[in-house]
């Protein structure tokens, strides 16, 4: 923990203002109470769904909350960040590929999940939809890591395990049980967990003559899957991709692109989400790798689950 602890010292020495984080937190803020007063997200763009202007949309959606936030890096101290063309192709990639990875769902599902019996389409359509980010995402990142940064030594963006130390993870994630049980007691979590009573599991376990305990377990483990790709990108690609360019800036703009991924979920984890991937941004930054972003994401989504289990 003393590790982490330094990386959070040595981050904020000479780069934390409170002119700027003020600036910051009032933007998430703002693009947050917007899209849950409005429904920009469930209301407006999921209106298009199975169209390609889709893309569109969420590129503009990530690419707002992205370059807002360098704006007001740049507007705060424009000494502190400069953008070359290399920023401006390698940024626009990397958002071209999530807004894809976000849109192109309905497209693949018609083609792969064609022949699939009615009684268990539910459920495959729930373990494709949180699987197919292995091609999308990951294999996209693969690529980008080629045309990029094929000379770097940080693996595909963070996807190594050097420097790993899960013993000091796996206290971290102990810390959040009892933050995570807390959650389970607002009224939109538990309508919204556990994510399995939306699958259909029952009809799938019966179909196939296994105890639903099968389709739980399958379920979960592969909902688990879809946080590799999130990491990879998130605190993969946008910070330690991008820091060579922007040093220390890749954070703040992280943490709020991050949020409007969560977009269409509770508003609590949605707000939890900006220091989350705060958190998890500067010690991506610091460790060049994943892996406890992975572990504690995870981890944190797995107690979700489970508690919601619990609790209903």
């Amino acid at each position: 923990m003393r590790k982490f602890i330094n990386y959070f010292k040595d981050f904020h020495k000479g780069y934390f203002n409170a002119r700027l984080y003020g600036f910051f937190l009032l933007f998430v803020a703002s693009l947050i109470a917007v899209n849950y007063i409005y429904d920009i997200e469930d209301s407006f763009i999921d209106s298009f769904y199975g169209k390609w202007v889709r893309t569109l949309l969420y590129l503009g959606y990530h690419a707002f909350a992205y370059y807002g936030v360098l704006l007001i890096i740049w507007l705060t101290d424009k000494s502190k960040i400069t953008f070359n063309r290399l920023f401006w192709i390698k940024s626009l990639a990397g958002l071209l590929v999530l807004s894809i990875d976000r849109s192109v769902f309905p497209f693949l599902v018609k083609w792969v999940l064609a022949d699939v019996h009615v009684k268990t389409y539910r459920f495959w359509f729930k373990i494709f939809f949180n699987t197919y980010g292995l091609v999308t995402i990951l294999f996209s990142m693969v690529i980008l890591k080629q045309v990029f940064d094929r000379k770097e030594d940080f693996g595909i963006y963070g996807l190594h395990f050097k420097r790993v130390d899960f013993g000091a993870y796996f206290i971290m994630l102990l810390i959040m049980v009892p933050v995570v049980f807390s959650a389970t007691f607002l009224p939109d979590f538990l309508d919204y967990y556990p994510t399995y009573k939306r699958t259909g599991g029952a009809f799938f376990a019966s179909f196939y003559g296994v105890g639903e305990w099968v389709s739980k377990l399958f379920y979960e483990s592969v909902y688990l899957v879809d946080f590799l790709n999130t990491e990879v990108f998130f605190r993969g690609f946008l910070v330690i991709g991008l820091s060579k360019i922007l040093g220390k800036n890749v954070v703040l703009p992280m943490a709020a692109t991050y949020a409007v991924l969560h977009f269409g979920k509770p508003m609590g984890e949605t707000i939890s989400s900006v220091f989350g991937g705060y958190i998890l941004g500067v010690i991506a930054l610091y460790s060049r790798n994943i892996w406890g972003g992975v572990f504690l994401h995870g981890g944190i989504a797995f107690l979700m689950e489970v508690f919601a289990f619990i609790r209903q």
